[in-house]
């Protein structure tokens, strides 16, 4: 059969869309690349011829100049409404989309992405992401690129493992360390006129800092850094006059709230002394002396460290007061740097009087202070501050630290993790311009949104009342890797699930640091008593006694389930019950000298405590071991380790008891996930107490929720204990029971945990008139809390000092008392036979003993 090149066959092609291909044989002959070229060419024609036509399918284009502005400007409208945020409806919408496609003159081709309505951008959910770091170190700078001193770099490296600045570090040291500030030139007739002095100089024009940062960020650093690094390059430029030495006197002082914070200042100026130097530089450290002044020291030991020399002083304001008047020998006549860190709360305790003396002494000793006479020596170097630089930390801007400011600051900058201002109303309206942009991204009703919006706009309600000044600018912002978690639960079981939250804890990361907040400093000595030695195992003639088989028995009848009353009310069925009558034993006790104790209940832990009445050394040595721990342990504390503290590697904080104010929730929980580490912040509430969360919600601090039964449950679990529903209950009150018999056996945990409870009654009292309709007495249930104290007296008992324990420790009032009642009814006097008494009297008879005499008016008895 021949071939037939280019056959081809003649079908009806009506009624079908596909254009009619022409088939072409394989082509034949040339090379091998001119085949393949036509191959590709045939290829590329039968595509085309395959692609259908969409001539008169597009939009007309309008030719109109007139017409196409116009619509332009329509669409351009439309645009900006909804970048602006005002709500556009969906008609709106796709009114924006037709004309877009219009101008562009697309087809509109039928696909599952094509016709789809614009989606548009979510608001920022309020549940942060936690793995995303926001107060992590800055990588786009470096601290060679601030300015700081090679030396200081490569100790900060090596180290302390530190090697880029944090957000409030990079903007605050350049200014400290006059880096990017304007110069200006000083002549001999506005500064001396010594023939020394060179008159071309120039000098850094010099700025008093307001550093308002968030906690965790760095801020101790922050202001360190700069005064090492200008120590240094003075002690390097100096070209005559006395070598450095502490003689010299004070160069800094770092003033603090709280003792442990200007430890904290100290060990860290310390670590700074101790650096190694570039030889050849000329930079010296060895005359550079750290010193600590701080109550409940020794102050004849204090005065000896001033008298030779402290060049950076780290002290509370009590203390540096007493000294600046009464130490004579405290030489300030150098002083370049006044630290006011932490300066809200110094003002919330009371300081500003002694703040205000301090500032006064330090006017008055500089005016004392000889002229500059021109580059000669360490002391009147250059590099030096010409005159005293005050700094202020503050993670507010509060009226009460603004009048500071305004007081104490000269020419000041004020500096956030964001920018640096000049004032501090430029602060506050950039924080409420940042504020209300994030408000716009929440998922607000428009008129709530609005009202909020007006509000953040008018200074007057800003500034209105005492006490809510500006405490809405960007003062309650958290990092985001923190998770906050909120637990409601019944006073009852407050004890048991703080245990199983600890225990939880421990299970899932072994060697977590932890601190638990409480309300007051007998609640922090009660529970690190009794989480020390709850779990002990009770001796052998208690265990075999019929008082061990009435605790078992009150295990199987918890919260009594047979009909006992919780508050112990005359009428209950316990009534009949035989009173329990604790051992004559003392058992452990509460030992001062003891830095930490080792945990029965969670076993491998160590605990410590940490409040404001307990002697100073055993502060110091319980806060510096539980900072240098690195096994697990706990510490139990009240607020006064709350603020400006870096404990490393806290991995989790518990407010067991909930904080007097919103700014102390923000402190207490800036103790973990520092410089972008991951941290854990847990709230414990009473259901009376739910609203709190609102408040909470209100400065966008709102905490996950989580149950109180999956708590007890993944306690229970972990420890084997769960095979039944109900079982993870069992466990919960096996633990409370251990507990209670502790507290009964043992006349120290008996004492302490009477006075934690009510101490912390008392404690509740406290909180700020604001949140009184949350937090307040009258919706306490006594008998309830009771049990978080492992107590099963009730609340009058142990008002009255009366209860279970009271045996071993009254035995001889119990005899003295009955002598004297013996002997009172020996002295009673007898009825006399012509005494008429109804045989139908009623009531105590005793009114009717002795004579029945008449008296007359004058006699005065």
């Amino acid at each position: 059969m021949a071939e037939d090149d280019g056959l081809m066959f003649n079908f009806d092609t009506s009624g079908v869309s596909t254009p009619v291909v022409t088939v072409r044989s394989k082509p034949k002959g040339g090379g091998w690349k001119d085949r393949l070229h036509q191959r590709r060419v045939m290829q590329f024609e039968a595509k085309k011829a395959q692609t259908p036509r969409q001539e008169g399918m597009g939009a007309r284009k309008s030719e109109d100049p007139v017409e196409k502005e116009q619509q332009s400007k329509e669409v351009q409208k439309l645009l900006g409404e909804i970048k602006g945020g005002s709500a556009v409806t969906k008609s709106k919408t796709a009114t924006v989309n037709a004309q877009l496609s219009h101008q562009a003159n697309k087809q509109i081709i039928s696909s599952l992405f094509t016709k789809n309505p614009e989606i548009p951008s979510m608001p920022r959910n309020l549940q942060q992401d936690h793995n995303v770091a926001s107060n992590s170190v800055v990588d786009t700078s470096s601290f060679t690129g601030i300015g700081l001193d090679s030396d200081i770099v490569e100790f900060l490296k090596n180290k302390m493992d530190i090697t880029k600045p944090t957000a409030i570090q990079q903007n605050s040291v350049p200014v400290l360390i006059g880096k990017e500030l304007p110069k200006a030139s000083v002549s001999a007739a506005n500064d001396d006129d010594d023939d020394t002095f060179n008159i071309d100089a120039e000098v850094k024009v010099e700025h008093d800092v307001f550093i308002q940062a968030a906690t965790g960020s760095g801020k101790t650093l922050a202001y360190l850094l700069p005064i090492f690094h200008r120590l240094l390059q003075a002690t390097a430029t100096a070209t005559s006059g006395a070598p450095p030495s502490r003689e010299l006197g004070t160069f800094a002082v770092i003033l603090t709230p709280t003792r442990e914070l200007a430890q904290q200042v100290y060990e860290t100026a310390q670590s700074l002394v101790h650096m190694p130097l570039s030889r050849g530089s000329g930079k010296k450290l060895h005359w550079m002396v750290p010193g600590i002044v701080i109550g409940g020291d020794s102050k004849s030991s204090e005065k000896a460290r001033l008298r030779k020399g402290v060049t950076i002083l780290a002290c509370t304001p009590g203390r540096l007061l007493d000294h600046l008047e009464n130490t004579k020998s405290f030489c300030v006549d150098n002083l370049r740097w006044l630290v006011l860190d932490e300066a809200d709360r110094l003002l919330e305790l009371g300081f500003q009087e002694t703040l205000s003396k301090i500032l006064a002494l330090f006017e008055e000793r500089a005016k004392r202070r000889g002229r500059v006479l021109g580059h000669t020596s360490m002391a009147t170097s250059l590099e030096l501050p010409r005159r005293r630089i005050n700094v202020l930390c503050s993670a507010t801007l509060r009226d009460n630290v603004r009048k500071l400011a305004d007081e104490a600051l000269v020419n000041p900058k004020y500096v956030s993790a964001t920018s640096v201002y000049e004032s501090a109303d430029q602060a506050a309206a950039d924080a409420r311009s940042r504020k209300r942009n994030r408000m716009l991204t929440e998922n607000y009703e428009e008129g709530a949104l609005g009202k909020k919006i007006r509000h953040l706009d008018s200074d007057e309600e800003m500034e209105g009342e005492e006490g809510n000044a500006d405490d809405d600018e960007e003062n309650f912002s958290v990092p985001s890797q923190l998770v906050q978690k909120a637990i409601i639960v019944p006073a009852k079981l407050r004890l048991v699930t703080l245990v199983a939250q600890l225990k939880n804890t421990f299970r899932k990361q072994p060697t977590s640091k932890m601190i638990v907040f409480l309300s007051c400093k007998d609640a922090v000595d009660f529970m690190y008593f009794l989480l020390s030695h709850g779990a002990m195992e009770p001796e052998a003639d208690f265990a075999g006694s019929k008082s061990s088989k009435y605790a078992e028995d009150l295990f199987k009848n918890i919260d009594a389930a047979a009909g006992q009353d919780e508050d112990g009310e005359p009428g209950s069925k316990s009534e009949g019950r035989k009173k329990y009558v604790a051992p004559e034993r003392t058992g452990p006790t509460l030992k001062d000298e003891d830095i930490f104790l080792e945990s029965t209940v969670f076993p491998g832990a160590k605990l410590y405590r940490l409040h404001g009445s307990m002697p100073q050394k055993r502060r110091t040595e319980s806060f510096l071991a539980f900072s240098k721990s690195q096994h697990a342990s706990i510490l139990f504390t009240t607020d006064v380790s709350a603020r400006g503290l870096d404990l490393p590697n806290v991995t989790s904080i518990i407010q067991f008891d909930p904080p007097s104010d919103l700014a102390s929730y923000l402190h207490r929980v800036g103790r973990t996930a520092r410089l972008g580490r991951v941290g854990e912040a847990v709230l414990f509430l009473l259901p009376s107490e739910s609203a709190y969360l609102t408040l909470l919600q209100e400065k966008g601090l709102r905490p996950d929720d989580e149950s109180m039964e999956a708590v007890l449950k993944l306690m229970a679990k972990s420890e084997g204990n769960v095979r039944k529903g109900a079982e993870w209950q069992l466990r919960a009150g096996e633990i409370q029971v251990m507990l209670e018999r502790f507290v009964m056996t043992n006349m120290t945990a008996s004492r302490l945990a009477k006075q934690a409870y009510l101490s912390s009654i008392r404690a509740y009292a406290t909180h700020i008139s604001a949140e009184r309709h949350i937090f307040h007495v009258r919706f306490l249930h006594f008998g309830h809390c009771a049990k978080a104290f492992a107590l099963r007296e009730t609340p009058n008992q142990v008002a009255l000092g009366k209860g279970n324990n009271q045996k071993a420790v009254g035995v001889k009032k119990d005899k003295k008392e009955k002598q004297e009642m013996e002997l009172a009814i020996k002295k009673k006097p007898k009825f006399k036979k012509g005494n008429d008494i109804s045989e139908f009297a009623v009531g105590d008879i005793s009114a009717y003993y002795g004579p029945r005499v008449k008296h007359s008016n004058d006699d005065n008895e």
